[in-house]
């Protein structure tokens, strides 16, 4: 057996591969004509739901203990105290798993994917990028020159052969 990840060869019984250490465990489930299904998932689907059903039930129990307390007297309201926050944490923590649960079953469905729209062959719409805001190039109708308007003219001065102040 090829490991899937190296190339290298690997004797057929191997889980890991010699070469990268990579996992052929399913490769070797899929050689035998066994396809890996998400049961494990499914397995830890269930045991977070029901872990989360337990941790609000359990809440709700000391939450309503709790609220008793409040309601006998000043004496009790104290341990009334220390029961809503053992309520608050299981009850946190049974949404955090509830939660949880439904993302792993989101993760067991198989997705449907959105057909994507074919491109006719004379739609040249599709193709044609929008313009962007940054595009300038039409705010100037020529693009000028960069020597324009930065030369100086200068003058003969009438009694030498040197220049004087330009031209006004």
């Amino acid at each position: 057996m090829f490991c899937p990840k190296c190339g290298s060869q690997n004797a057929d019984e191997t889980k890991f591969c010699r070469g990268c250490g990579a996992d052929l465990s399913n490769v070797l489930a899929v050689i035998g004509g066994k396809v890996p299904d998400d049961l494990p998932l499914a397995e830890k689907h269930i045991a977070l739901f029901s872990s989360a059903i337990r941790g609000l039930m359990i809440g709700l129990g000391f939450l309503i203990v709790s609220g008793a307390a409040f309601g006998i007297g000043r004496g009790v309201q104290v341990m009334g105290l220390l029961l809503l926050a053992f309520a608050f944490y299981f009850i946190g923590t049974g949404v955090s798993r509830l939660v949880q649960a439904k993302a792993l079953k989101r993760l067991r469905t198989p997705k449907i994917s959105q057909p994507t729209p074919a491109l006719s062959t004379g739609n040249a719409e599709y193709i044609k990028p929008p313009r962007s805001v940054y595009e300038t190039d039409d705010l100037i109708a020529t693009p000028r020159s960069v020597t324009e308007h930065t030369t100086t003219h200068l003058t003969m001065d009438p009694e030498g052969d040197t220049f004087g102040s330009p031209k006004k």
